[in-house]
């Protein structure tokens, strides 16, 4: 029986709900030519389960014939290697995974002289805050403060200056005058410090602003070691200093009782070490910063000004003075905390006085 040719099925009415399949701009309407499809069998062999529209894709090629795979690679047995190691996974032959990033290097800390710098195990050096008045007004402040502070010493200095003696309360010999004079010279002293310690206040600071904050157990051993190394520098610079000549000052005479010469130089020696270095270190250093002014005025300016008013005790003493001044200047502006100079300050005079009742 003769062989008949295929002849066209009819065609089948679309399920409902379906959309009618487009023809493809080469199917038989002959538009175009067939243009081979990626996903089509290879040219002139049999198509293999999967291909086809209606399969789910080429398989994929074997792991050691994968495009940009060097020649004779093999993948890790068991597939224990990373993804990213194959070659052909987009990463360039011999690229290894990095490690995590390196964390960036630590900023080294200079201080406020420049080359300096701070040990590992200092504190940190806290900074004058901003301040809450502007700089005129700041500069007024601490002009009136350093007034009310070095004004009662001015007559008994030109006094000095113009060849006259300068006296002192210490020369008085009888009891009654001399606890006049000693509470004269306790409101004097202590004058400036509440004066300072209301402008604190009012601007918000508080005593924090000018290193007296929360006192600290180290405060106290620094403050010992400062005092041990103030007589080591009064020695040695006195030493250097003598020949500049010295005068007699009787600071505890002996015509007193010595229950008054025990509490005056207790007396003496508190409101020197509190008030000098709260105003002349911790006032004044602290607003000549805020002040912007040269780290070498701020620690050279308000010192030597305290300098001055011991010109009374005679050029070398003054000098031996002005010195170990400037090494208290220089620590706190390095340091920025002040009870360790007024511990040092406090037990230096202390114990100078001490030396005094001792020895006369």
């Amino acid at each position: 029986m003769p062989e008949q040719p295929d002849q066209p099925r009819p065609a089948q009415p679309d399920p409902p709900g379906q959309d009618p399949p487009q023809p493809v701009p080469w199917g038989p309407a002959g538009q175009g030519s067939p243009q081979p499809v990626p996903w089509g069998p290879p040219a002139g062999g049999p198509a293999g389960p999967g291909w086809g529209p209606a399969g789910n894709g080429p398989p994929p090629p074997p792991r050691s014939a994968r495009p940009g795979t060097a020649p004779g690679w093999a993948p890790p047995p068991n597939g224990s290697g990373p993804a990213w190691t194959e070659p052909g996974s987009g990463s360039p032959p011999g690229w290894v995974e990095p490690g995590p990033a390196p964390a960036p290097p630590t900023p080294t800390p200079v201080g406020p002289l420049g080359g300096w710098r701070p040990s590992p195990h200092r504190p940190e050096r806290v900074p004058p805050p901003v301040p809450a008045v502007p700089r005129a007004t700041l500069a007024l402040e601490l002009s009136l403060v350093l007034l009310f502070a070095f004004l009662p010493g001015l007559p008994g200095l030109l006094l000095l200056l113009l060849g006259g003696t300068q006296g002192s309360s210490g020369g008085v010999t009888q009891l009654t005058p001399a606890i006049v004079f000693g509470l004269i010279d306790l409101a004097l002293a202590w004058g400036p410090v509440l004066l300072l310690g209301y402008l604190l206040v009012r601007g918000g600071e508080g005593r924090a602003a000018i290193g007296l904050g929360r006192f600290r157990a180290s405060d106290a051993g620094t403050g010992a070691a400062l005092w041990v190394a103030s007589w080591v520098l009064v020695y040695v610079v006195g030493s250097l200093l003598s020949g500049l000549g010295s005068n007699n000052v009787d600071f505890l005479p002996k015509a007193l009782p010595l229950w008054f010469l025990i509490v005056d130089a207790l007396v003496i020696a508190v409101t020197a070490g509190i008030t000098e270095e709260v105003v002349v270190r911790g006032y004044a250093q602290t607003r000549l910063e805020q002040l912007r002014a040269p780290t070498a005025v701020v620690i050279a300016l308000p010192t030597t000004l305290w300098g001055l008013l011991h010109l009374y005790q005679g050029p070398g003493p003054a000098l031996t003075i002005l010195c170990l001044g400037l090494a208290y200047a220089t620590w706190f502006h390095l340091t920025r905390r002040l009870w360790p100079l007024v511990i040092a300050h406090l037990m230096f005079d202390l114990t100078q006085l001490a030396l005094v009742l001792l020895l006369d």
